[in-house]
């Protein structure tokens, strides 16, 4: 018997669940239906899913009186801390959003910042449905079942092949989305911070110093340890950072600065992690750069402020 498709369905709405599993056996593709976060979480840690469907406005738990988008939209963040794996273009595991919710243009450019494959709108019709779940199959590298059953298309990563790093900026709960090659992970703050000012230092072609990125003279930098500790996931024992005498850093020569999405890492409203992402910009197109340290518009290490 030929094995199909098996998506969660997240719908707080009776009526339209059934309208959505009815779609799903139009394209030869099995469900499993939940109204609720609690419930939709269980179902997530107890049964592999090919994609999933999911309505913003839910409830909590099954006993809740009333569905929130809220509720909706930290489910889709915890689906994507679990499902990270990232072929380049999309997600492994896609997540398509169907709710009447992100009707207005910035609602729907948020939903996808928190890692939304696609937006689906209600009131839909069947073949909206079934051609958004076919792209987003199709896009991820599921667009056959028996693929869903191998590891997620990533690359290994090997030095001489060369590392890209880019940061895509979306934001998950407190941390930033980051890839390396085509894997995805999110960093906080304090450790994009530290990525950045790596970052900008190779592109300047030199080391950065502990100090610029918030040492003290008479003290370790631990920031490092903890950049390499969560990049390991996806470097294994491939060390991409290179340590020098008297607190200097950079990059191997094997890694290759991709794409920086500057308007989402100002959006965080950190003026370090702006600055840098600006410099970034800066040393991207080519413009006359300013170089006392990593630092543009914000002090040097001898006055900076926490920001």
């Amino acid at each position: 018997m030929k094995e199909r498709h098996i998506a969660l369905v997240v719908e707080n709405d009776r009526e339209t669940a059934e309208d959505l599993v009815e779609i799903l056996k139009s394209i030869d593709c099995l469900s499993v239906v939940v109204d609720n976060v609690e419930d939709a979480l269980s179902a997530f840690q107890k049964s592999s899913f090919c994609f999933v469907l999911l309505d913003l406005q839910i409830k909590s738990a099954a006993d809740s009186i009333k569905g929130h988008v809220e509720h909706g939209k930290a489910f889709l963040r915890k689906v994507r801390e679990k499902c990270v794996d990232h072929n380049g273009t999309t997600f492994w595991l896609p997540v398509l959003i169907v709710s009447g919710f992100a009707r207005e243009v910035n609602e729907a450019v948020d939903i996808m910042k928190d890692g939304a494959s696609d937006v689906i709108q209600k009131p839909f019709d069947s073949r909206q449905v079934s051609e958004a779940i076919r792209r987003a199959l199709k896009v991820s590298g599921r667009e056959e079942h028996d693929r869903c059953h191998e590891p997620p298309q990533t690359q290994s990563l090997k030095a001489k092949d060369g590392v890209v790093i880019a940061i895509p900026g979306n934001r998950i709960g407190r941390r930033t989305r980051v890839t390396i090659g085509t894997r995805a992970l999110e960093l906080p703050d304090f450790t994009l911070k530290v990525l950045l000012h790596l970052m900008v230092a190779h592109r300047k072609g030199k080391p950065v110093n502990k100090r610029d990125m918030g040492a003290t003279d008479d003290q370790g930098f631990k920031g490092i340890s903890i950049l390499r500790n969560e990049l390991k996931p996806i470097l294994g024992t491939l060390d991409i950072i290179k340590s020098h005498y008297h607190g200097d850093y950079s990059f191997e020569p094997s890694v290759i600065i991709g794409e920086c999405a500057v308007e989402k890492l100002c959006e965080i409203g950190d003026r370090t992690i702006s600055g840098l992402a600006q410099l970034l910009q800066s040393q991207a197109s080519g413009l006359p750069k300013k170089s006392e340290g990593n630092s543009i518009d914000f002090p040097t290490h001898r006055y900076r402020r926490r920001g």
